[in-house]
Parts: C-alpha cells; structure tokens; sequence
C-alpha cells in the first residue's frame, strides 16, 4: 500500500505537538515508499479548533518549498485539483477513499 492516513486531532495535540508527529511521520512514510499521506486535522466546526488547520496553512507551503514534500491538495479543493490528478495516478489507492470526495475540509493530502 503507498496511501497512508494520519490523525493529527486525535488525543487532542497541541500544535506543536501535531507538527512534530506529522513531521516524523513524513519521514517513516518516506523510508516506507509511502506515495501519499491523508492527514486528518479537523476544521473548527462550531467556530472553536482548528489550530492544527490554521498551522498546517503555513506549514504546508513552507515543507514544499524546502523539498520536505512534494505537494499537498486542502480537502476542500480535492474535486478541482491538479495536484489531486497527479496523486491519483502516483497513488490509485485514494480514489477509494470516500471522505477525498465530499470537500472535506478537515483533511489534507500529501504527495510525499
């Protein structure tokens, strides 16, 4: 399998905390062969959490620029996304995920 998801809201991390473990996780995925990597953050629904979220918006693009990842596609722009084709023909095994295909905007993918 190349397709791997993470929790990071589960036991409820500081943010931190989340980055270290998506960090260290990036790189089991890595020495693995992982392709792609969904990780799960939640989105602050009823207007409280999403700090993970908001970390992640400026993490995200600071792990790509570095060479840390690939890419990464928001759940909420999975339906319209290059990057989301691109993934889907490295890695076939998220076209079975059924939460890549409701705009999820709790969760994030990685192109490792």
């Amino acid at each position: 399998m190349k397709y791997k998801t993470i929790n990071l809201k589960e036991n409820q991390p500081t943010v931190d905390q989340a980055l270290a473990i998506l960090e260290i996780e990036i790189e089991i995925a890595r020495r693995e062969g992982i392709v792609a990597m969904k990780i799960i953050h939640g989105y602050g629904s009823h207007g409280v959490g999403g700090e993970i979220k908001r970390a992640l918006k400026i993490w995200l693009p600071r792990a790509k620029h570095k060479g840390f990842i690939s890419d990464f596609v928001k759940g909420e722009q999975w339906l319209a996304s290059e990057t989301a084709e691109k993934i889907k023909r490295l890695c076939p095994e998220v076209i079975g995920d059924p939460e890549l295909f409701f705009s999820n905007s709790g969760i994030t993918v990685l192109l490792i």
